[in-house]
């Protein structure tokens, strides 16, 4: 496999004032599939770019199929810097079908911790996990949703039992 790197007109072009020019250099990011370039769309979405802009990054994190980008997806929803776009993120993962079934505990804190529309997009990813992680994660897992459950709101206490289903 051949090194990954950035190309540095790329990363330029990415944050021209000229919306073509953003939007043709998001478009070679997605011919050319390269991970590096993830961690740069989230710092352009967090910076609040033009609508269109917004919805080409968008369009393009969710369409990622490479396995090594997982972790940086799951850095940037750990990270409190990026809390802002955590909703675009979470939505990002579930369209992108790769497989984030062993932080499911990571996913699980986001349901119990975070506001009804991130807890959902939280919720989905884990409603739509093709394989359940190991019996360990599992454990993991249920331990904190007994932990939260008498603590927690209505809805959030279905998405919970929910989960449990699912995982069970």
């Amino acid at each position: 496999m051949n090194k990954l790197k950035i190309d540095e007109q790329i990363k330029t072009n990415l944050f021209s004032t000229d919306n073509q020019t953003v939007i043709l250099a998001l478009g070679r990011i997605k011919q050319q599939g390269n991970r590096l370039y993830i961690p740069v769309l989230f710092d352009m979405l967090k910076a609040g770019p033009e609508p269109e802009i917004e919805t080409e990054i968008k369009n393009l994190l969710g369409t990622v199929k490479d396995k090594e980008s997982v972790n940086s997806f799951m850095r940037a929803l750990e990270d409190e810097n990026y809390k802002s776009i955590r909703k675009s993120i979470l939505v990002a993962c579930w369209q992108n079908g790769l497989d984030f079934s062993t932080f499911l505990p990571v996913f699980v804190d986001l349901v119990i911790s975070e506001e009804w529309e991130v807890a959902f997009e939280a919720f989905t990813i884990i409603d739509n996990l093709e394989f359940l992680p190991g019996n360990e994660i599992i454990r993991i897992s249920e331990n904190k949703i007994h932990e939260a459950l008498p603590s927690v709101s209505e809805q959030t206490k279905y998405f919970l039992h929910e989960i449990l289903k699912k995982i069970r």
